[in-house]
């Protein structure tokens, strides 16, 4: 079969049908079919009808998820997910300098869907399409006031108009009128800045006076109302502004409420466009670089509490192994009849476990003289370890603020949305971007992977003929595997399963044990891929934290 037959998530393309392309694996199991027949040796047959195959996928999925919650307990089992296959998990996910594995990216930085193949599934997109996805959205959010609080702002604004202009008349006569270029400035902190009362305000008093860091919110203009001595809070106003400080306490004794509803939006709208910055990320806000191959270019930023030693010490544990079992019979047209434990009984007219030595060695087990028609497989995967995982979440702080997500605007955009805003705060206003849902079954991440060593395979031939089906084996002990001949086993290390074939003590039918080479650290250890079982999904705008 020469390469190995897994779909690992790639890296999409930057734009927003390539991006929406990658939000569903939907069809990554017909293209690996599609890809499969373009590729291999014409012996390989794939299934024409891809129902069979679906419902294949399904049952082999559904049972790996299954079992991980045997081994790992009901309280982490109950919130696991099964997940399309799309390839091998890169567990070894950082060098500990605060870098990335680039193959642990491409899996953790797709955005998660509902797969529409498999009921109960969920589907992992391409590389970034999470991030791009909450880019989106971000910019489709707004803070807005609501009809009430339009209203007691305009009052305010009204009741302190005089004392508006005085200030503004002040503070242009000692240090001139303010320009395009500035408001332009003032506008990269916060976007609610608007007016030349704003720019005084928010910009000049609250920000440069105040000696607020870069990147952080400006100082609220409650803050200042309330101050009593409004010359220390603003430290670094210059002596010249003297009669600007006295216009500023005239003013915010004039405008009572309305500082208190313009410092909701000012934070509103500096954090909304904090958040679309940190989405360019950097080395001060949060950002990562990549390892394997390394990156000059930093990448918006995941992370684990679980280090890499202590993921490897889990894979290493063989004892409570996840234990997958299935059987299946010849059936006409060589196609087999399939049936998991506890299921019902499935046609597949593919291959039942493919071996190979590169290209000049390789078929099904089950299609081979002697190999009878009847066979249990069992597939058992050890070291079942959970791996979490986390998008950086938006954390102020007085450097800066770090970090993209925060679930809290989602959360709340989504519920005042949907409620027609009728509360202040952020929302929605033109509606959530074409083909996005927010919520359970939504748009999420993966919180958690589970992950295992490979498995060893067993497979007995109840009616098999050892000596003749040995013939066909015995030249080769180190081979690949393929399930149902398009989900390739050992990742990295394909090709390093030992085969051994013997007969049953029985006297009748013989049994093949395929051993995979064990998961060790080494200097390869950020290329070794290990199979998925499972998910833990978080999906947007669901929790407010």
């Amino acid at each position: 079969m020469g390469e190995p037959a897994h779909v690992m998530a790639g890296t999409t393309g930057q734009g927003e049908d390539t991006m929406k392309a990658s939000l569903t694996r939907s069809t990554a199991l017909m293209q690996t079919a599609n890809r499969l027949a373009l590729r291999a040796p014409a012996a390989l047959k794939i299934a024409a009808d891809p129902t069979d195959k679906m419902q294949l996928v399904a049952a082999y999925i559904q049972a790996l998820k299954a079992k991980a919650v045997s081994v790992i307990g009901s309280t982490i089992g109950a919130t696991l997910v099964p997940i399309e296959y799309n390839g091998d998990f890169n567990w070894d996910w950082t060098t500990g300098t605060g870098d990335i594995n680039k193959l642990t990216y491409d899996y953790i930085s797709g955005a998660v869907s509902p797969s529409t193949d498999i009921p109960g599934a969920c589907a992992v997109g391409g590389t970034g399409s999470l991030p791009m996805l909450y880019g989106q959205l971000i910019n489709a959010i707004n803070w807005q006031f609501n009809d009430a609080d339009q209203k007691a702002l305009q009052a305010a604004q009204t009741k302190s108009t005089v004392q508006a202009q005085s200030l503004v008349a002040t503070y242009t006569g000692i240090y001139g009128p303010i320009t395009h270029a500035q408001f332009q400035a003032a506008q990269t902190v916060s976007a609610s800045i608007q007016t030349p009362i704003d720019y005084i305000l928010m910009y000049q008093a609250g920000y440069l006076w105040a000696g607020i860091p870069s990147g952080s919110m400006p100082l609220s203009t409650s803050a200042m109302q309330s101050s009593p001595n409004l010359r220390k809070l603003l430290q670094y106003a210059p002596s010249s502004a003297e009669p600007v400080l006295l216009e500023i306490s005239a003013y915010l004794n004039a405008y009572g409420i309305g500082a208190s509803l313009q410092d909701a939006q000012s934070v509103g709208s500096s954090l909304l466009q904090i958040l679309k910055s940190n989405l360019t990320p950097s080395a001060t806000n949060g950002g990562v670089l990549q390892s394997n191959p390394p990156s000059t270019q930093y990448f918006p930023g995941f992370s684990s509490n679980k280090q890499p030693t202590d993921i490897l010490s889990g894979l290493q544990n063989s004892s409570q192994p996840a234990i997958v079992s299935f059987t299946a019979s010849s059936a006409q047209q060589s196609a087999y009849n399939i049936s998991f434990s506890g299921g019902g009984s499935m046609s597949w007219g593919g291959w039942l476990l493919g071996i190979s030595v590169g290209a000049n060695f390789q078929g099904d087990i089950a299609a081979q003289q002697g190999s009878g028609s009847t066979f249990d497989i069992t597939m058992s995967f050890p070291g079942v370890t959970v791996i979490p995982f986390a998008p950086a979440a938006y954390q102020p702080n007085s450097d800066g603020a770090t970090g993209w997500l925060d679930e809290t605007v989602l959360y709340q955009a989504l519920n005042n949305y949907n409620n027609g805003s009728k509360d202040s705060g952020f929302t929605f206003p033109s509606g959530l971007p074409s083909g996005i849902k927010l919520g359970p079954g939504g748009v999420g991440y993966l919180s958690a992977v589970v992950v295992s060593g490979y498995p060893t395979i067993t497979v007995n031939f109840a009616e098999g003929d050892y000596s003749t089906w040995s013939q066909w084996l015995a030249a080769h002990a180190s081979v690949s595997v393929d399930l149902f001949g398009f989900i390739s086993l050992g990742g990295a290390n394909a090709g390093a399963f030992s085969a051994q074939a013997k007969q049953n003590s029985s006297g009748t039918g013989f049994t093949l044990t395929l051993t995979p080479p064990p998961v060790a650290g080494s200097t390869s250890a950020p290329d070794q891929g290990v199979p998925v079982l499972a998910g833990q999904v978080a999906w947007l705008g669901a929790s407010e934290t």
